[in-house]
């Protein structure tokens, strides 16, 4: 198993995995999440991603196959009345092949990024994800994510 940052060349089989996750969340979460993405579109946005100075994308890979990836996004927040400036990642979307959930893979993904943050000098992760994902919400606490605020909503 392989583990490094994504690149143009790898766009292509993100796309399938991109299409996985937001088939899955657009089951779940229905007014949020658009289904039946363009792959166009899905290419498009994960180009763009590879290539943005403030994204990183990570990805494990199995005999040269990728099957798992993460997408962490770097923010850099200015002083203003309430906060403090800080910069920290946020780790936006974590993608996992269903045929190699339950191996860990996520789980070194997490690590791999967080070593590499960590040598760029960022000392803090957040992390989005949604209530309905408990797989995802168990992982990021077993590696020792705690929930620090909560965004909730209603439909009126």
């Amino acid at each position: 198993m392989n583990f490094r940052e994504a690149n143009a060349n790898d766009v292509n089989e993100l796309v399938l995995l991109f299409k996985n996750l937001q088939d899955m969340h657009s089951e779940n979460v229905t007014n949020v999440f658009n289904q039946n993405i363009d792959e166009y579109i899905l290419m498009d946005y994960v180009s763009k991603v590879i290539s943005s100075e403030n994204y990183n994308f990570y990805i494990a890979e199995d005999e040269k196959k990728i099957i798992g990836a993460l997408e962490v996004i770097t923010i850099i927040e200015k002083d203003n009345p309430v906060f403090k400036s800080r910069e920290y990642a946020l780790i936006d979307k974590l993608i996992v092949d269903n045929y190699y959930r339950g191996y860990g893979i996520g789980s070194r993904l997490i690590e791999y990024a967080e070593k590499d943050l960590k040598s760029r000098g960022i000392k803090e992760i957040e992390i989005y994800v949604w209530e309905f994902n408990k797989g995802a919400l168990n992982l990021y606490e077993k590696k020792g994510y705690k929930t620090i605020c909560r965004r909730m909503a209603k439909s009126i």
